[in-house]
């Protein structure tokens, strides 16, 4: 391997110096704001006019001086990153601690026809890599990344992965899967915080006569205005998830290496994102159907690995949707140890009021305060309205134990279970990093034991349970997938839970 000293491309210059212009502008932009709704005199707009014009030249020299500084190589079995302006740093990263090798290609490394390099190690699952290079060139990238052992990448940013293409996702899948992400909430989130700053608007563009007499004249149509005023923030709530599916997802094509080692996913609209993910470090799959797309047979699939825990969001996705059946055949393609799709063992009918009682005894609070409420002189309206949430929660628990199912499939556990959507774990045995057996008193009583197994997975690990099953088949687990798996004279195999 080369142990020349290598730069970052010139255009690291104008992107470094953009991104500090990003930090200090991020830190001015409320008391900025405040300053302009308060209104500027001639001298504050001088002064104003004088800072920015400062700054311009501080970020052409922060951007030189950064560049300059940012020097990186390969040598001796390491990745070797030397940066930083005012204070050095120098990241010694060995070779086989390397998980994944990215290309971001932002819009800045866009106009410049660069991309961002991206290095996650084991042990990974911060929002920030564990090195960064802020633009190279497609040819050094593609240099260093194999050097790195991330292989060459799946195809231009915007294009396919070639023969290696495994799937892409269409337009109308795209579409699809905004309308059913199930992301709602955090858009009307973001409309909530947006509605304080048109508050302020408000205020200031109506007068108090102004304003009163528009709530005057709402006011015989409170109810229906109510109503209209919800539907059009979840329509736009609704608008804003699948915007927000375009950017992320536009283009997402899945390809594999020519060599079978890795696979290759590339995504984004405006913000193109190549990720690379060997694929002998993948520990586990998850099949999500989300309460969206579950009634339509869709489904999304996400791979947990060391470097890309599940904190990291859209860089876990192995496909952000397809329909639910074609599930085990892109697995397959991508690996055939990760493929199955086997009938579920349910869970013994012992199990249901177990099930039943965890949702529904949270949910008693409700009616009990209402109740304490109404006793004291509130309106009877609370109690009304709180008094089925116990029995809806039993309901909730009952889905939850109907959906909860296990099964071994060759060396591969498959377990299933409900919190919001319905998830699916596919984990080859020799993935499993430890395995246990927990029984309550009340599991005692009643022969049950919870199954819990731990896979290796970006912020130290994540866990795969079947809570309340049947005793015998927690044990025949724990043989089955121990160290050493039984061998076929031994005879005991798994069985169903009764």
């Amino acid at each position: 391997m080369s142990s020349e000293p290598r730069r970052l491309h010139p255009a690291a210059m104008v992107i470094e110096g953009i991104r500090a212009v990003r930090r200090w502008a991020s830190a001015a932009a409320i008391p900025g704001l405040a300053a302009l709704l308060g209104g500027l005199s001639w001298w504050a707009l001088a002064l104003l006019l004088a800072g920015a014009v400062l700054l311009a030249a501080g970020t052409v020299l922060w951007g030189f001086l950064s560049w300059r500084a940012t020097v990186y190589r390969v040598e001796g079995g390491a990745f070797h990153l030397r940066s930083g302006v005012l204070q050095k740093k120098e990241r010694t990263i060995p070779l086989e601690h390397v998980q994944s090798v990215d290309a971001v290609q932002g819009v800045l490394q866009r106009l410049f026809g660069v991309v961002e390099v991206r290095i996650e190690t084991a042990g990974g699952g911060s929002s920030e890599p564990d090195a960064s290079l802020a633009a190279l060139s497609r040819r050094a990238a593609d240099e260093l990344r194999r050097e790195l052992g991330g292989g060459g990448r799946g195809g231009e940013p915007g294009e396919g992965g070639g023969a290696g293409t495994v799937r892409r996702l269409s337009t109308r899948e795209l579409l699809v899967a905004g309308a059913t992400s199930g992301q709602i909430g955090p858009a009307a989130a973001l409309i909530g915080a947006a509605s304080q700053f048109f508050d302020d608007l408000y205020d200031r563009l109506l007068s108090e006569e102004a304003a009163r007499g528009l709530l005057e004249a709402l006011a015989p149509h409170a109810f229906a205005a109510a109503a209209l005023l919800l539907l059009a923030v979840g329509l736009l709530a609704w608008l804003l998830a699948i915007a927000g599916t375009v950017l992320a997802y536009a283009g997402f094509t899945l390809s594999r290496s020519p060599d079978g080692r890795n696979i290759h996913i590339s995504r984004g609209l405006l913000s193109r994102y190549e990720a690379t993910i060997p694929v002998a470090r993948i520990q586990a799959v998850r099949v999500v159907e989300g309460v969206l797309r579950q009634p339509f047979g869709l489904a999304s699939l996400r791979v947990e690995s060391a470097g890309y825990g599940r904190d990291e969001g859209v860089s876990t996705t192995l496909f952000p949707m397809l329909p639910r059946g074609e599930a085990a055949r892109l697995l397959a393609a991508v690996d055939p140890g990760l493929a199955a799709d086997p009938p579920l063992a349910p869970l013994p009918r012992r199990a249901l009021r177990r099930y039943a009682l965890r949702s529904a005894l949270p949910a008693l609070a409700a009616p009990l305060a209402a109740a304490g409420a109404w006793s004291a002189g509130a309106g009877a309206g609370w109690l009304l309205a709180a008094l089925p949430l116990p029995a809806l929660a039993a309901l909730y628990g009952a889905l939850r134990y109907r959906d909860a199912g296990w099964a071994l499939a060759g060396d591969r556990l498959v377990a299933r279970s409900r919190l919001v959507a319905r998830t699916t774990t596919i984990a080859p045995r020799r993935r499993l990093q430890s395995r246990s057996l927990l029984r309550s008193p009340l599991q005692r009583r009643a022969g049950l034991a919870t199954f819990r197994a731990r896979i290796a997975s970006g912020g130290g690990g994540t866990g795969v349970e079947v809570v309340d099953l049947d005793l015998r088949s927690a044990w025949d687990l724990m043989a089955a997938l121990g160290p050493r798996p039984p061998s076929p004279a031994s005879g005991r195999r798994p069985v169903p839970s009764r």
